[in-house]
């Protein structure tokens, strides 16, 4: 009986990456308008898909974790650059918000995207923000997007501090680019849910001749006088990963990590001119096998 279970078990599993691979397969043409190519990959896009499809790896599954990464954060580089939690619960009725500061902010740990912001805590409107929170709870977000690091993540909710910069609006995403435990890249995103703006700069800071998803920024930005932390610690939080995307935060010096991407827009970024796709790709080794 044990055998036939364990056969049946290998066979679902073949069959669900069978899926994934076609399905995989079919969103990129549609999007590139040309087959995806895996044996072997060259492209970033191209990596990303590989990496969705053949790196098993738990480490994936960790990161992915917006609970579970904190204590990768904290071992690889120190519990100073995690942000502050005031509560991590299973449901919306575990959320005392009497407990809650004026403006905090909501995130699931199991998915991306799901991120309430809270300014002032005595406007919202309690049975709605429980109401979309069950939403975000029932949602599995390896079954709706399949990204394999989600599937095994179990569903949460976190109550965390809201980052802030001088001004009082939401700080600039600095998005390091790593192979290898090496920062090549960071993409500087500012007007996140407003009026969305980013750019690219190399390890020596000079803007990437590039453009995808939003518009680049209408002029280059102040970079921390810190920056070259950022990089080294970018690149800390990346060694064991042949590649892998460290978000941060920089609030007047004080850097924050954000989260931990393994797949940046699932390898589907649209990227103009579209070479820059293989220039970002060349930076990446694909290891002949992936390790448990």
């Amino acid at each position: 009986m044990r055998t036939t279970a364990a056969a049946l078990v290998r066979i679902n599993s073949r069959l669900e990456w069978q899926f994934d691979r076609w399905l995989l397969a079919h969103r990129f043409c549609n999007r590139f308008g040309r087959e995806l190519r895996l044996d072997p990959p060259h492209t970033f896009n191209e990596k990303v898909c590989y990496k969705r499809l053949y790196d098993r790896r738990t480490c994936l599954t960790l990161v992915a974790d917006k609970v579970r990464v904190r204590d990768y954060i904290a071992e690889k580089i120190g519990d100073a650059y995690l942000t502050v939690i005031y509560q991590i619960c299973r449901s919306p009725e575990e959320i005392d918000f009497a407990r809650l500061p004026s403006r905090f902010v909501v995130k699931a740990s199991h998915a991306a995207g799901m991120v309430l912001i809270v300014r002032e805590k005595a406007a919202i409107e309690f049975d709605a923000v429980k109401a979309q929170l069950r939403d975000w709870l029932r949602r599995n977000y390896y079954v709706e997007e399949r990204e394999w690091c989600y599937r095994d993540i179990p569903p949460r909710l976190i109550a965390e501090e809201l980052l802030l910069d001088e001004a009082g609006a939401i700080p600039a995403d600095w998005k390091f680019y790593v192979f290898d435990g090496k920062a090549a890249y960071v993409d500087v995103h500012r007007g996140r849910y407003g009026d969305d703006r980013r750019s690219m700069y190399d390890r020596s800071l000079n803007r990437v001749n590039v453009r995808w998803h939003y518009p680049n920024l209408p002029q280059d930005p102040i970079f921390p006088h810190n920056i070259e932390t950022m990089f080294e610690l970018a690149g800390r939080l990346g060694v064991g990963f042949d590649f892998i995307r460290v978000d941060l935060y920089n609030i007047a010096g004080r850097i924050v990590v954000g989260e931990l991407t393994n797949y940046p827009y699932g390898g589907m970024a649209l990227f103009d001119p579209p070479e820059f796709d293989r220039v970002l790709g060349e930076n990446w080794s694909i290891p002949p096998v992936y390790g448990s």
